[in-house]
């Protein structure tokens, strides 16, 4: 059953948050860093409902946070009516939640990037906002009920519900008696491109639900769980608006001053974008000059002190006063490194001064709803054996170890499905890269190995035990290295731009009066839609590239057939009171073993068996795990109750569960 959730006043925590200590402003430079991490503790106070369509009036905090109510659990499935009538908030401004030390309210930009071709028709020629997404969401739970459920897992940190589906044919089983795959998008606030992906798979499975023979043998025997937009503050924050930020918008110090997001970027031309800005100081008097190699001349190239023409500062103001542009922005957190395996403190948090630290962890493991969903959605669904939370933008089929050597510190079985992953992720994407995080990752560009901690897919690995992957869609525009030197610039992603006929990628430089610098130009690589993702145009392909990986990763999941079943009497006065002998074989179909090794270590899946319904078993129930393709055949002794007709049933946590009848004469 749901519980019902209102979204908090401007006084109150969300539900489910620890109420934060009282720190008045005036007192925020004195307060424990602890103190100060918490102090922006989840507070509406938007002057529009992000996810609503409503009355296009600003409301204000009273008529917010009386307003808006929704159900945690599962949703009806209730037309949602026509297709919004804009796919943006409809009012001028809207309101990060959050008490902050700089800016909460920014302009709404309406990105052509992000309307429907046509409204009501699904492209993939478009970045879906979360208007639209969650009414696509609905509208899917509503026509398909066969096979579509839709949820409110929980909120995020300013009340916002996140959504996610569980597909599958609902007339072949209960969702959590299949074996399951999770694919999640968006952690990240702007890489969009991950929720495209996570939206496509959705839309593939039940369009093509009944018509298409693969489809319809995943919706018949496993479940696929998809949260298109794990993060909807940093989503709506990134296309609603030119702001951009890490991952939480929970205020955070970034730069160590004691205070909170007090230096976020303006757009100072208009455009909707944060992007560069260049002040012309004379020749040998700057860092940067025109790169020569750029036929567009739109790229600046670093030079050094002295040797230049230009000083490159990001689009905004030293608000401040620090001598940096921008270094303190909205949140700052990173919801990727807040999983409980090997969670490490924030730099500045150690008290020792001198252990390994982890930028962006926050203030302890699952400290952030958003993680914490993510969580507790996998721990009470351990039927889930593949998962993919993906981000943008390396591009790489990315997984654990996260902080060692996978030859020394996986088991071998484990380390070699990886590595079959790895390839297979490459066959069906392209993507350059394929690998474990402390090696392939980050010795990518060179260099040695290093590690991230509280990283999404240890914990998949080491304590979920499942096969686990953080893909990176999108490729930055690095599609020609014209210079052969194994590196991407700026002038390469220009010049394949150019060649390509493509003006999109980069910001033409326009002339403004910077309120500190004085004359100065805006311009730039275009930072929302080719720097970190796509352009609209190339989304669909991307998306769908890596979504059939996930397909891939969904067929591969273990899945236990019984076979062979036979039923032998036996003679009376058995000494352990049984009168019928069954043997039956069970056999694993998938390719991932019902568990890896890792998994049996940490036990985090009961072992596989065999029970026969409508008969007592005699003796203890046979247990075992299968690898992928393998087999076992099982004898179970039973003493016949008063009814012939038994069922008996094969039975694994991740692979599910098959039955057959037989009866005892």
């Amino acid at each position: 059953m749901g519980s019902e959730i209102t979204r908090p006043s401007p006084d109150q925590p969300a539900a489910g948050e620890a109420i934060p200590p009282s720190v008045p402003r005036t007192a925020r430079r004195p307060t424990s860093k602890l103190v100060t991490l918490l102090a922006g503790a989840a507070v509406v106070l938007a002057s529009t409902p992000l996810w609503g369509t409503g009355d296009p009036a600003a409301l204000d905090d009273a008529e917010l946070s009386a307003a808006p109510t929704y159900t945690i659990g599962l949703q009806p499935a209730a037309d949602p009516g026509p297709f919004p009538g804009s796919v943006t908030p409809t009012t001028p401004t809207i309101t990060v939640a959050g008490e902050r030390d700089g800016e909460s309210t920014f302009a709404v930009v309406r990105y052509p990037q992000v309307q429907p071709k046509k409204p009501g028709q699904l492209d993939f020629d478009h970045f879906h906002t979360g208007i639209e997404i969650e009414w696509w969401l609905k509208k899917w739970a509503h026509q398909r009920p066969d096979i579509v459920d839709l949820y409110i897992v929980g909120e995020s940190f300013s009340g916002e519900p996140i959504y996610q589906l569980t597909i599958t044919d609902k007339s072949t089983g209960k969702d959590t008696d299949k074996p399951a795959a999770f694919f999640e998008g968006n952690r990240h606030s702007g890489e969009v491109s991950s929720a495209e992906s996570s939206l496509w798979l959705a839309h593939h499975l039940i369009s093509r639900a009944g018509r298409d023979r693969q489809v319809d043998r995943i919706l018949d025997e496993k479940t696929v769980y998809i949260r298109p937009v794990n993060n909807p503050d940093g989503h709506n924050l990134y296309l609603y608006t030119a702001q951009t930020n890490r991952s939480s918008v929970r205020p955070t110090d970034n730069d160590g001053d004691g205070k909170l997001d007090e230096d976020p970027g303006e757009d100072l031309n208009g455009d909707g974008y944060l992007g560069q800005l260049r002040q012309y100081v004379g020749a040998g008097k700057g860092t940067h000059v025109v790169d020569d190699r750029d036929p567009a001349k739109v790229v600046m190239r670093s030079v050094g002190a002295g040797n230049g023409d230009y000083l490159m500062f990001s689009e905004g103001v030293d608000n401040d006063g620090d001598g940096r542009n921008n270094e303190d922005g909205v949140g700052g957190l990173d919801l990727h490194r807040n999983y409980p395996y090997n969670w490490h403190v924030m730099p500045g948090y150690d008290e020792t001064g001198r252990n390994l630290t982890q930028v962006g962890a926050g203030e302890y493991p699952l400290s952030e709803p958003e993680t914490r969903h993510v969580y507790t959605w996998l721990m009470s669904h351990t039927n889930i054996g593949a998962v993919n939370s993906m981000d943008t933008r390396v591009p790489m089929h990315l997984r654990g170890p996260s902080t060692c050597d996978p030859v020394e510190c996986m088991y071998t079985g484990d380390r070699k499905l990886y590595e079959h992953f790895d390839r297979a992720g490459v066959g069906f994407t392209g993507y350059r890269y394929s690998g474990s995080v402390y090696i392939d990752y980050a010795t990518r560009n060179g260099g040695d190995p290093a590690a991230l901690f509280g990283h999404g897919p240890d914990f998949g690995y080491f304590q979920y035990g499942a096969v686990w992957y953080g893909d990176e869609i999108w490729n930055g525009g690095d599609f020609v290295d014209y210079d052969k030197d194994q590196r991407f610039a700026d002038w390469e992603r220009s010049r394949w731009c150019a060649e390509n006929r493509r003006t999109n990628c980069f910001l033409p430089w326009t002339k403004i009066q910077h309120p500190l610098l004085g004359a100065v130009e805006v311009g730039g690589i275009n930072p929302k839609f080719w720097a970190q993702n796509p352009s609209p145009d190339l989304i669909g392909q991307w998306a769908a590239n890596q979504a059939r990986f996930n397909i891939y990763l969904t067929e591969s999941l273990p899945q236990v057939a019984l076979s062979q079943v036979g039923v032998r009497r036996l003679r009376d006065g058995q000494s352990d009171g049984a009168t019928h002998e069954i043997t039956a074989t069970v056999t694993n179909t998938g390719r991932i073993p019902t568990a890896l090794e890792q998994a049996k270590e940490v036990k985090i899946v009961a072992p596989d068996t065999v029970e026969v319904q409508g008969a007592r078993l005699v003796g203890e129930a046979p247990q075992f795990f299968l690898d992928g393709g393998k087999k076992q055949r099982v004898t179970l002794r039973v003493s016949k109750a008063e009814a012939e007709s038994v069922t008996v049933r094969a039975v694994s946590v991740r692979g599910g569960l098959d039955s057959a009848p037989a009866r005892l004469r």
